[in-house]
């Protein structure tokens, strides 16, 4: 369906639409934590080295920021909250899972 399509379609287009915000946000805060990131299991395998864990919660962070700066990026040139909604939901969730990683790696 084409994007005129789905804006012209009314209160459905609108959810249409707003899906579609929602999951590239959630695509932006993915793509960002795999570009400036290693894979939760590098977190736990590695982690337990207390400087290649907090290097690599550093990128997590760094991550987690940019993520946030596109989303709102996009929310304000979109006029639609569903882009930033997208990243703070993916966003928390990969901060639970690497967080998660870097306590197994702790030991916990």
């Amino acid at each position: 369906m084409a994007g005129e399509d789905v804006l012209g379609a009314g209160v459905n287009g609108d959810r249409k639409l707003a899906a579609l915000l929602f999951l590239g946000g959630v695509y932006v805060a993915y793509d960002a934590m795999s570009t400036l990131n290693s894979s939760p299991w590098t977190h736990e395998t590695f982690g337990s080295d207390a400087s290649k864990a907090e290097s690599a919660q550093k990128y997590v962070r760094l991550a987690i920021v940019r993520a946030v700066a596109l989303g709102a990026l996009a929310s304000y040139v979109g006029g639609s909250p569903w882009p930033l909604i997208g990243v703070a939901v993916a966003d928390a969730d990969l901060y639970w899972v690497y967080r998660k990683a870097y306590h197994l790696a702790k030991g916990g």
